[in-house]
């Protein structure tokens, strides 16, 4: 979630009202770690997700438009073992059963993530089937860009899935921007048409 500070925060009260640990704020915030003290109006990301906490999303941009922002950070799984990019940690904190290890599934956690973001509810799963109940369905003559896909793993009856946001499907397999492609965020085909479960869109 993104916060803005208020102008009596520091880094101590916040991490007592979000229950996160400070030098897990300054990690998910590169532009303070060099601050030794907050001032009113910065904005954080924080890991997890309080009442106590006042969250300010991110008025006028839609999840598409968050998920290109991710994009632009470079976001990819810390290959050492034992290493976790605290960035998709927070993307899984925004579903049930909070932060959890890079090497755990993110596709739907990111676009929980972006959606969430945006000012709309998610579906709160890791799981990136749960995208088949969110939203409604859409058509293939009403596919837009930014319309979120749900593929097939292995076979349609399975549980296991993909989930992305549709970026273009003019070619012989659709592009899509999603988390959790080759271990990182980026736009990729990485499945075909005959895949796709459904084609999903904000009711």
């Amino acid at each position: 979630m993104t916060i803005y500070t208020r102008a009596d925060e520091t880094f101590a009260t916040l991490a007592e009202r979000s229950g996160s640990p400070t030098g897990l704020i300054r990690e998910l915030n590169p532009h303070v770690r060099g601050l030794e003290e907050l001032e009113g109006g910065i904005p954080l990301d924080l890991p997890y997700f309080e009442d106590r906490v006042i969250a300010r999303r991110g008025a006028g941009q839609s999840p598409y438009d968050v998920a290109k922002r991710e994009k632009s950070l470079g976001v990819s799984e810390f290959p050492a073992a034992g290493a976790d990019n605290p960035r998709i940690l927070l993307y899984h904190a925004s579903t049930q059963g909070g932060a959890m290890p890079d090497e755990v599934s993110w596709c739907s956690s990111f676009v929980n993530y972006c959606v969430e973001q945006s000012g709309t509810e998610g579906t709160n799963s890791k799981a990136a089937r749960s995208w088949l109940e969110w939203g409604r369905s859409v058509d293939h003559g009403d596919w837009r860009e930014g319309d979120i896909v749900v593929f097939w793993r292995e076979a349609p009856s399975s549980w296991k899935g993909h989930v992305a946001f549709l970026v273009t499907w003019d070619g012989s397999r659709p592009f899509v921007l999603g988390g959790n492609q080759g271990n990182r965020i980026c736009v990729d085909d990485p499945y075909p048409f005959g895949q796709i479960l459904s084609v999903r869109r904000a009711g």
